[in-house]
């Protein structure tokens, strides 16, 4: 055991908080955790008050058996027995000390069964422990005072009861004495400021008519306990003043005789402004709840936008037109709904499809991507329902289709304004009945297949024209989405002109720390009739040729792009009439035209075919 005599604060404030205590006045911390023990002791002694700390109950029961009238801080949990066993071997021995219970968060049921069994207070060991167990100490200090006080009161009653009466009205808190019956017979000065009456007219009322009928139920077994020479104490309580209004007290009632007779005494302690503190506490708590859940909420949010961002990965842009674009691929990627994607040539169809493929249900299997402008006529069929050996010169082997190989998945036709008429005829009936024969077979295959097409024409006027079955289009055209070109994105082109020099920086081991502003707002300004795709060309071959931490790109090749984009088809066959000429009209091989532009050779040169391109020699040759 460790005695600490009561230290001498230098704070006069400090010296000031302590209200009432003797001069011998002993706290006893009975607590096994030693620095938490340490730390009460000192913060009891800073207020005055002589400690004694001990860690043990053992040791606890012989330091109140050595000073009678301490205080005692027991610890609900020690080494050698709990609360209950403390209690249980010091009435044993006869000893009678006040104590206050400490106990851990959570423990509330227990330190409330301890108050039961004569606990004065408890107090829960939570990170303002000793802000809270401070003022509780000088309280049932002061409660014990005012205790003492009476005793001593009821001896010198015998004397004089007009000195009882003024020690009565010394005390801090209501003091009222009843009868056997009940029958309030004196209250002191506290009694009237609580109660709101003088005593004459409180003289006149019976105990229970202080509380309301809800607390009377609960006071009765208490008042029985008390007339048989127990103690009664209640906890959080009301008491009824004369406005009617109910006042929060803590109620200790013991029998007790004065000038030969046994009176009840009841000491009413006001706890209103704790039930205040506790209240504020409550709203604190409401408070912090409210914020949590609008924080999970915000946290709800930002998943979903992360989700957004990892579904949509390989799609670059915070632009209101590619979000709504994603907006309309997210709504229908959870159905088995034909989806036509419309957009200029680069502006990320596929990467649209493989999207919508990988939010749908059916992203546990392949997505199938055929390209119908990369091959002949008459090899589309063969590409995208099979054929059987033999079925026309050079089909040497058996060869499953591009439908069956998407069974239970989805199949992207790019390009698909390209397909031949009868192309058309056998794709309309796979998505009317989901059935089709190989070439050169009879036999009937049916198939559970998602499509998803993609055009950069009009196929509206396609159909008009005669170029392509109205029937067909309809079946394709059930949710349309239209792919913004870059032009109508341009606040997205730095964000991908950085994506794609990080992804190139990575590949080629060069850092770029700079992209100067002149560059990025060419580049920004152009037109570019090749979509992202070209511009992603152009920040390859610009990495290619910078050497240093600033990204040089040919601002000429590039073009300013002040002016309005021609039409598409004209801008497409300016932009690739360029590119030939920078690779020497060669559309094959490193370096190629179809290398710069990011096609293939085939596509290209259907392309060049398409938009009637011809060498400017071969035209002069011709005029």
């Amino acid at each position: 055991m460790q005695r600490a005599q009561a230290a001498t604060p230098s704070d006069a404030n400090v010296a000031s908080r302590v209200s009432l205590r003797t001069s011998d006045a002993l706290v006893v911390v009975a607590e096994d955790d030693e620095g938490l023990r340490r730390v009460v002791c000192k913060w009891l002694e800073r207020r005055g008050l002589t400690t004694l700390g001990v860690e043990s109950g053992a040791d606890a029961i012989a330091a109140v058996q050595e000073h009678p009238d301490c205080l005692l801080l027991l610890d609900y949990v020690l080494p050698d027995m709990d609360g209950r066993q403390f209690l249980d071997r010091l009435n044993a021995l006869g000893v009678v000390v006040p104590f206050v219970v400490m106990t851990g968060h959570g423990d509330e049921r227990i330190a409330v069964e301890m108050m039961k069994l004569g606990a004065r207070d408890y107090v829960v060991k939570q990170p303002d422990f000793t802000d809270l167990l401070v003022p509780v100490v000088e309280r049932v200090l002061s409660q014990v005072a005012t205790e003492q006080r009476l005793t001593q009161a009821e001896q010198a009653l015998r004397e004089s009861e007009v000195k009882y009466r003024v020690l009565m009205d010394d005390a801090p808190d209501a003091i009222l004495l009843a009868d056997e019956k009940g029958h309030i017979v004196e209250a002191n000065r506290q009694a009237e400021r609580l109660l709101g009456l003088p005593r004459a007219d409180i003289a006149k009322l019976h105990v229970s008519a202080l509380h309301p009928e809800s607390s009377a139920a609960a006071l009765s077994p208490s008042l029985a306990n008390l007339a048989q020479g127990g103690r009664c104490s209640l906890s959080d309580t009301l008491v009824v003043r004369s406005d009617g209004r109910g006042i929060p007290v803590d109620i200790n009632a013991s029998l007790v005789t004065l000038g030969g007779r046994r009176v009840s005494q009841i000491v009413l302690h006001d706890i209103t402004e704790r039930k205040r503190a506790e209240e504020e506490l409550r709203t604190a708590f409401a408070e912090i709840r409210v914020l949590k859940e609008q924080l999970e909420a915000e946290n709800v949010y930002l998943r979903e936008e992360m989700k957004q961002s990892h579904v949509h990965g390989d799609i670059v842009g915070e632009s209101p037109a590619i979000k709504r674009t994603l907006a309309l691929a997210e709504q229908v990627a959870p159905t088995d709904s034909t989806v036509l994607l419309y957009g200029e040539t680069g502006t990320g169809k596929e990467l649209l499809a493989r999207s919508i493929h990988n939010l749908s249900p059916r992203n546990d299997r392949p997505l199938v991507t055929v390209n119908c402008a990369a091959m002949p006529s008459a090899l589309i069929e063969a590409e995208l329902f099979g054929r059987e050996r033999g079925a026309y010169t050079g089909a040497l082997t058996r060869q499953a289709g591009r439908f069956e190989v998407a069974d239970k998945g989805t199949l992207f036709l790019d390009e698909v304004g390209e397909l031949s008429p009868e192309a058309q005829a056998k794709l309309l009936r796979v998505l009317q009945e989901g059935k089709f024969e190989r070439l050169g077979s009879s036999s009937t295959i049916t198939v559970d297949v998602r499509v998803i097409a993609a055009t950069n024409r009009d196929l509206e006027q396609a159909v008009e024209a005669g170029r392509f079955r109205e029937d067909l289009f309809y079946r394709l055209n059930v949710f349309p989405i239209t792919v913004p070109p870059l032009r109508e994105r341009r606040e997205d082109i730095p964000l991908l002109i950085w994506t794609f020099v990080r992804e190139f920086s990575e590949k080629m081991g060069k850092r770029i720390e700079t992209i100067p502003r002149m560059t990025m707002e060419a580049l920004s300004s152009n037109p570019w009739p090749g979509n992202v795709r070209a511009l992603r060309n152009t920040i390859e071959r610009a990495m290619i040729l910078s050497s240093g931490t600033t990204l040089n790109v040919d601002l000429a090749g590039a073009g300013s792009g002040t002016k309005a984009p021609p039409a598409i088809d004209d801008a497409e066959r300016s932009h690739i009439t360029r590119s030939l000429e920078a690779a020497g009209w060669r559309i094959r091989g490193k370096g190629g035209a179809a290398e710069l532009l990011g096609l293939k050779p085939t596509t290209l040169e259907y392309r060049i075919k398409r938009l009637g391109i011809r060498r400017r020699a071969e035209q002069e040759g011709q005029g």
